[in-house]
């Protein structure tokens, strides 16, 4: 199994649902773990290794088996309801990669806890509304991307370019409240041209509004997804017949565009195998998706206490100098090197 939308995939292939495979290295051990991502999001995933950690625990320590909540499986909460087949409909074909994008790098930045707070003290609005770390980093990487970006494809300062993230649902449902460790593929696609919050323009972006306008509207996104919106989407998406054809590829939107997915629940360095805690962990991409950031949690990094969070930034190769050399960018992020190569350009 390996990443990426390929006919061996589809649903129609009967594709295998999870593979592994471990590889014992000098001092220590390489565990590959694939989940098809029709049946586990990352934090499913996340939830699925802390469960398989804690059994380990349990045999290499002789003690009690960890017990296992069945809800954790059912996913019928987020099942469309059932329609006749004479009134179903079929999606439009998924839109491929755009045509505007250029050759990317995977890179992998560090932002020091002590700099994240630094970050969101600037981010934070000058009236109190709460706003989150995570919303202020969204914020500078929109500002900062954007800027660096601008040059190149010189979008029209009044237009809006995409913004999107993936959001957990696990966490933001009420009503009843999720098990914790829920599994399943669980995330909400959560987009600025389809949502009700009033869209920011290119000049805004760029340069125009403050930091802290950017980073309350991450968060006016990210409170936006709701329990109420969920059961709206099932219910609009429920005549359509080939629902695999509703997969959105991200670097199907234009180059300016900005889609962070987060995956800080997915903290499976936290986990006790019983001979060991991971160091790290990461997906193995063998392509690059362009326009994509990846919010890794922290692990027992060369930071020490003030290890924080990771980030995987899809970024133009031509682009990365002044990235990784930008004044406002790098007095808060820390350059870790290239994660992935593009292998195949073209596809």
């Amino acid at each position: 199994m390996t990443y990426g939308e390929k006919p061996e995939a589809h649903p129609d292939s009967s594709p295998a649902v999870a593979s592994y495979r471990a590889n014992f290295v000098p001092g220590g051990l390489i565990l590959n773990m694939h989940s098809h991502h029709y049946a586990n999001d990352v934090v499913g995933w996340g939830s699925f290794t802390k469960q398989l950690a804690e059994n380990c625990y349990a045999i290499m320590n002789k003690t009690e088996f960890p017990s296992f909540d069945p809800k954790c499986l059912d996913r019928s909460r987020f099942t469309a309801p059932a329609i006749p087949d004479e009134s179903r409909v079929d999606a439009p074909p998924q839109n491929g990669r755009h045509p505007q994008h250029k050759l990317s790098q995977s890179l992998l930045f560090h932002l020091p806890k002590s700099k994240a707070a630094e970050l969101k003290k600037a981010a934070t609005p000058s009236d109190g509304t709460w706003v989150s770390t995570y919303d202020a980093v969204s914020a500078l990487m929109w500002r900062v991307f954007s800027k660096i970006r601008e040059p190149v494809y010189k979008p029209d300062p009044a237009s809006n370019p995409i913004w999107a993230e993936g959001v957990n649902l696990t966490k933001r449902l009420t009503n009843p409240t999720m098990p914790a460790r829920m599994q399943g593929n669980l995330f909400f696609a959560t987009l600025s041209a389809m949502s009700a919050v009033p869209q920011l323009t290119s000049a805004e972006i760029i340069s125009e509004a403050p930091l802290s306008k950017l980073a309350s509207y991450t968060r006016k996104m990210t409170d936006g997804v709701t329990g109420d919106m969920l059961a709206g989407a099932l219910q609009m998406l429920a005549p359509i017949r080939n629902k695999q054809g509703l997969s959105v590829r991200v670097n199907s939107f234009p180059p300016m565009s900005l889609v962070i997915t987060d995956w800080r629940d997915a903290d499976v360095c936290t986990a006790n195998f019983g001979f060991a805690k991971p160091a790290a962990f990461r997906h193995l991409f063998d392509t690059v998706t362009e326009g994509l950031v990846i919010v890794y949690p922290p692990h027992n990094g060369p930071a020490g206490d003030d290890e924080g969070m990771e980030f995987q930034v899809a970024f133009e190769k031509e682009l990365v100098g002044q990235l990784v050399n930008d004044p406002e960018w790098s007095k808060y992020f820390e350059f870790r090197g290239v994660d992935a190569e593009e292998a195949n350009p073209e596809a």
